[in-house]
């Protein structure tokens, strides 16, 4: 069931065909969480990369600094900020009518029209019939609860055939909002896919984050791979942070007060969701009573 109460079996799949994932470091990828779900499942489903973006007007290099690599030899080379764009290949899995692509890297910091128009032109290039921005934001959550998965989406389409609510948001935006933005006036159905991140642990990478949104894009899509690595590392994440906080009696206590809120809230969900259960139950045995009082 779908939490609006719907069949995802009659549920018209919008996220078949050649689909695109997107995920940028930077402002809207707390923990690492977006771009390590979408790297984790592009390196399961063995895709080729198409393309490499790394002109330098769309990076500033003293605050996205190249990375020095050294090779098995002690050679140095220069990782650069880029962007790059995935695909399937000939060793690809088979998927039934779904082709996925992926549009990984740095968020850029520069000329963000030009590089915006570069990418809606290369979706258009490769006849992409529908997208999916996926990011993780640092929120007031508990590290030892289950990672929470909002979505939402612009598309009018997505929204009804999920149940779905736009996003109300108004304020400074990052480089995945204005390329969704793009790909909504080309036509093109858009979905955003947002994992909290506990916000007093944002700064170190969260695989917990990124197992919670490679789930949810498992489902969408209807396709399934190895969550093994993933689970091993949520799960030595989160001893590392009661390590963290061992000690510390103030973030300790902060944390309880946040695993609270989350348990009552959930308890008032279920709540909810049984009363409305049970109104559905309600009108299914009295139907038909109204038209038998007519006659």
């Amino acid at each position: 069931m779908t939490r609006n109460g719907g069949d995802l079996n009659e549920i018209p799949n919008i996220f078949t065909g050649r689909v695109l994932i997107v995920a940028l470091d930077g402002w809207t990828d707390a923990g690492a969480g977006a771009t390590t779900a979408a790297t984790y499942l592009k390196d399961k489903m063995l895709s080729e990369r198409l393309l490499n973006i790394d002109d330098a007007e769309y990076f500033d290099y003293l605050r996205q600094r190249p990375i020095i690599v050294l090779d098995e030899h002690g050679d140095r080379d220069f990782l650069w900020p880029s962007i790059e764009f995935w695909g399937p290949s000939v060793e690809s899995p088979a998927t039934k009518n779904l082709s996925l692509y992926f549009l990984i890297g740095q968020e850029p910091a520069l000329q963000w029209p030009y590089l915006r128009d570069e990418i809606r032109e290369i979706v258009e290039d490769r006849e992409i019939t529908a997208v999916i921005m996926v990011g993780s934001l640092a929120s007031e959550a508990p590290h030892n609860r289950p990672i929470k998965i909002y979505k939402n989406s612009q598309s009018a389409s997505v929204r009804n055939a999920y149940g779905l609510e736009r996003s109300n948001y108004d304020g400074r935006s990052g480089f995945l909002s204005v390329l969704g933005h793009a790909f909504e006036k080309s036509g093109l159905p858009t979905l955003s896919i947002w994992a909290q991140v506990p916000h007093y642990v944002a700064s170190m990478p969260s695989p917990k984050a990124a197992l919670a949104l490679v789930n949810d894009l498992e489902i969408l899509l209807g396709v399934s791979v190895d969550h093994k690595e993933l689970l091993t590392s949520a799960f030595e994440w989160e001893r590392s942070v009661d390590d963290f906080i061992e000690g510390d009696e103030d973030l300790a206590n902060y944390i309880a007060g946040l695993e609270k809120a989350r348990d009552e809230s959930e308890a008032e969900e279920m709540n909810t969701d049984a009363l409305a259960l049970e109104f559905e139950k309600f009108l299914r045995q009295n139907e038909g009573d109204g038209e038998d009082k007519k006659d």
